[in-house]
């Protein structure tokens, strides 16, 4: 029965697919035991996505993106600022409800999403570290490649299928490896985007 409703749903649903970018600013949310203060900086993303809407005003959308984000990283014990860069593959997938107005269409959507670091950099005015090399001391990494929490998007698309979309995603993993049993920081995201719809 749940296998008849599956491919009932998909039988009239309508798919499309599209591309999209956008410009983000990133950032961490730290436990005050990190005493560390960060600072949002400019990034951007490109990417596919693929939509499935099964009623009018009802839809799921999954997106591919590669991401890059950078942000300023204080030591508030030491004094050290950083400049924290990464670049990697991000699945975000979204329940959407959309409205449509004449021939355009507003639409608000939330799920989950899943990131996989391909390559990071913390450079101060004193050293270079990649957070994802193991210490070979104790087999930990600074930081965790994998990382996973929820994200919303609400967005406009014009009669022309272009689309403008703001994006919100917070990570619900410390990314801390080593010394993560001491201090906590997450990743939050928001960005302000295009994108195209065929």
């Amino acid at each position: 029965m749940i296998l008849f409703c599956v491919f009932e749903i998909y039988a009239k649903a309508q798919s499309s697919a599209g591309v999209k970018t956008d410009m983000n600013f990133s950032g961490f949310v730290t436990s005050r035991s990190a005493n560390i203060n960060n600072s949002m900086k400019a990034g951007g993303s490109a990417g596919i996505f693929y939509k499935n809407a099964w009623r009018e005003n009802r839809a799921v959308q999954a997106d591919l993106m590669f991401r890059y984000r950078t942000s300023g990283i204080k030591n508030m014990t030491t004094g050290e600022t950083a400049g924290y860069s990464y670049f990697g593959i991000e699945l975000p997938v979204y329940a959407l409800l959309q409205a449509n107005i004449e021939e355009r269409k507003l639409f608000f959507g939330m799920g989950p999403f899943a990131s996989f670091g391909l390559s990071s950099r913390y450079k101060s005015e004193n050293r270079t570290v990649d957070p994802y090399k193991k210490d070979l001391t104790n087999g930990k990494t600074m930081m965790y490649r994998w990382n996973f929490g929820a994200g919303s998007i609400i967005g406009y698309e014009l009669e022309c299928n272009l689309q403008i979309n703001v994006n919100f995603q917070l990570g619900f993993r410390n990314l801390f490896d080593a010394g993560s049993e001491k201090v906590e920081m997450f990743s939050f995201l928001v960005s302000l985007g295009m994108g195209y719809r065929f």
